[in-house]
This record gives C-alpha cells, sequence and structure tokens, in this order.
C-alpha cells in the first residue's frame, strides 16, 4: 500500500468531536473481526461508559486512570476508510517506580500492512518522544491492572477468556518489520477441574499448612473495606518487583474490587495468614467470556449483551485464576501450594470444569514450578511484550 494514501488522524478524548472519532476507534474492532470465533469483544460501555448504567469507561477523561497518566489516540485512513489505530500513553506511576521514560502503545488493531502499522507506531513514538520518552512498549491495552500485556502469539484456538485479548496472528510480523523486537513473554495454561487431587500439592499443603501456622480463611470472614486494605496491601508488594509491574492507588485498587463484586463467586477467592499476620490471597474469577459471544442478528445490541452475562453467570463452566499475591518475607514457605489445593476443592465441589492460570510471566520461577505439579496442564496461550528504542 503505498504511504502517501495514508493518512493519521490524531485526537484525544475531551470534545464532542473526539468523542465521536472515539466511537469510529471503538467500531473498527467490530468490523476488523466480524468472522472471528475466537475474538469475544469487551462491552462499548467499558471504553466509551454508560451513564444509564453508571460505567466509566476507560478513555473517558474521568477515568482514574487519567489521574497519573496522559494519552492519545490515532486512527489510520486509507482513501478515507479506516485501516488500524492505536492509542499512545505515558503512566507516570511506572516511570517513577521503574525510574525511566518508557511510554506505551495499545489498543492496536490494523490490517495487513507494514505501511498502515508504521504510520500508526511512527504516530505514537513521535508523540512520546516529544513528551521525553526514550522507549516505546506494548501493546498494553486498558485496564491496565487487569488486562494482559502483549500481543497474543501462540495460542490462537484456545477458548476465549476474560481479559486476554485475542488479535490477528499477522500482528507479529507486523511489529517486528517496523522495529519493534521482543522482549517478555506471558504465558496461561489450562486445567481440567476435575481431576483428582494430585497427591503431592495435598502433602505440600497439610504440611506447610501444620508447621507454619498458616490458616485460610474466605472473602466474607472480614468486612469489605478490611479486605480491600489487606488485598491491596499485599498486591502493591507481592508485584513490585515483576517486569511491568505498576503500583496500584487505593481509589484505583477499590473500584476494582468494587466492580468485581458484580461478576465474582466469593468462594474462589482465598486469604492466607502465617501467625495471624495477612500474608497471600488468590483469587479466581468465573469466564465471562463464556456468556458474552456476540448475539447473531444483534451483534451491536449491548444492553442485552451485558443482561446475558449478568443472568447466566451462575452457569459459568469455566474460571480464569487471575489474582495471587504473596508478600515477600512469605515466600518460599509454599503458600501457592495452599492456595491453589484450597481453590481446587471449592472449584471441584462446585461443579466448574476448566481453570485458566495465567498471566504468568516467563521468568517467574514459582508459579511456572507449581503448574508443572498438576496433571493433563496444557498451555494454552503465550503473549509476546514488544519494545523499540525512541533514540535511534
Amino acid at each position: 500500500m503505498n504511504d502517501n494514501h495514508i493518512k493519521i488522524v490524531t485526537f484525544s478524548n475531551q470534545t464532542r468531536e473526539d468523542r465521536k472519532l472515539l466511537k469510529k476507534f471503538i467500531n473498527f474492532h467490530w468490523k476488523h473481526y466480524r468472522n472471528e470465533p475466537q475474538y469475544i469483544p469487551l462491552l462499548d460501555y467499558e471504553y466509551l461508559g454508560s451513564r444509564l448504567i453508571g460505567i466509566t469507561g476507560f478513555f473517558e477523561p474521568q477515568s482514574l486512570f487519567f489521574k497519573h497518566a496522559e494519552m492519545i489516540f490515532f486512527l489510520a485512513l486509507t482513501h478515507g476508510k479506516v485501516t488500524g489505530r492505536c492509542n499512545a500513553f505515558i503512566n507516570h506511576h511506572h516511570n517513577a517506580h521503574w525510574k525511566d521514560k518508557t511510554g506505551f502503545f495499545g489498543q492496536f488493531e490494523a490490517v495487513d500492512d507494514v505501511p498502515v502499522t508504521r504510520a500508526l507506531l511512527s504516530a505514537a513514538g513521535d508523540w512520546l518522544k516529544s513528551k521525553g520518552m526514550d522507549t516505546i512498549r506494548g501493546p498494553q491495552n486498558l485496564p491496565v491492572n487487569e488486562a494482559t500485556p502483549g500481543l497474543m502469539t501462540g495460542g490462537f484456538d484456545s477458548r476465549p477468556v476474560v481479559y486476554y485479548h485475542y488479535n490477528k496472528p499477522y500482528y507479529e510480523r507486523l511489529l517486528e518489520a517496523c522495529g519493534f523486537a521482543p522482549v517478555k513473554k506471558v504465558f496461561s495454561w489450562e486445567v481440567p477441574a476435575m481431576l483428582p487431587m494430585e497427591e503431592k500439592l495435598v502433602r505440600v499443603a497439610e504440611k506447610v499448612m501444620k508447621r507454619k501456622g498458616v490458616t485460610l480463611e474466605t472473602w466474607d470472614q472480614r468486612p469489605l473495606d478490611e479486605r480491600k486494605r489487606e488485598m491491596l496491601d499485599i498486591y502493591n508488594e507481592a508485584w513490585s518487583d515483576n517486569y511491568g509491574f505498576v503500583p496500584v492507588t487505593e481509589e484505583e485498587f477499590y473500584k476494582i474490587v468494587d466492580d468485581m463484586q458484580l461478576i465474582i463467586d466469593k468462594g474462589q477467592f482465598a486469604f492466607a495468614y502465617v501467625g495471624g499476620e495477612p500474608a497471600a490471597f488468590f483469587g479466581a474469577l468465573p469466564n465471562i467470556f463464556d456468556k458474552m459471544r456476540p448475539i447473531p442478528g444483534l451483534r451491536r445490541f449491548e444492553l442485552l449483551r451485558a443482561a446475558k452475562m449478568f443472568l447466566f453467570k451462575k452457569s459459568i463452566k469455566g474460571l480464569r485464576l487471575a489474582y495471587l499475591g504473596v508478600k515477600k518475607k512469605f515466600r518460599n514457605l509454599g503458600l501457592e501450594g495452599i492456595l491453589l489445593w484450597n481453590q481446587k476443592k471449592y472449584t471441584q465441589s462446585h461443579g466448574y470444569e476448566y481453570s485458566d492460570i495465567g498471566w504468568v510471566l516467563d521468568d517467574n520461577e514459582a508459579v511456572i514450578r507449581m503448574v508443572g505439579m498438576m496433571k493433563d496442564v496444557k498451555l494454552s496461550r503465550t503473549y509476546t511484550i514488544f519494545e523499540k528504542s525512541l533514540l535511534i
């Protein structure tokens, strides 16, 4: 495709005209994945918000993310037709935590064309460079602390799971053609839920609980406000050294927990205490993507899709094991195994059929070792994070 026919439209999220362009931004993925059964879009409200049902969208100016971040959006037009999109953003909490000057691109989608991709990512890189950044990394979709980072580069035939995005297989080739290089991989595995409990896992869990004075609690054994404080404290400490970690503010984290109340099975959350001190927590979310497939003939009837998700969530048979945090002083005690053992007992007693474990960084030896103890586990998907210097 001739670069001269490509126009990049740059916009923000502040004005009515911006909102019109944001709708085009959202509409593109609906058209782009029209015939892709593996692609389950989030609700449009999650991006653009809805006063009717009280949702603040990821892209709205009042989103908590914009209290510590700035963002710009890009549409690629070829002969006047949208052929690609992405955003670029600076997360000031990320750069303060890592003491670097990294900017991000996200929500990337494009036709199979290198010039379109180059035009989009060059525009994103130029904007980031103008803001003093020296590196562009991604893709990183919103919400930052919930969406899996990177491109899907393996597992394109795996079942859709909540907050794992699907993308076109050719994206990896496009990014590499534009000078981006892989810097980190993220894995997930699917495990049948009803297999007999692994004997080694049971032995380890029972031994550690007895020797180390470990006790477990369910979600409702403490007031919600106390649960939130404990979870935030564990989360920010446990993840602080992980690649790409961004500290979560109290306001952000409490909103995440409040929003989760709509969909969670509280029995899928467990909290570990060592000598009475909060040490770790573990949580799984029902795979609501099972109930979020666009309805044939009513693909953009989002209220109906949302209603379907909430009304039938109790019939969901799959889980995403999404949250696992162990405070540093309590690592190497085997708490991960205890929490997994506890979760599996609950899962089996409540008729779940499968669990997805992820997302796990390729250097997370403890979790990878734990997965290796399981039977019939299979690698379900791989995501790759890409990066490029802006100083070249």
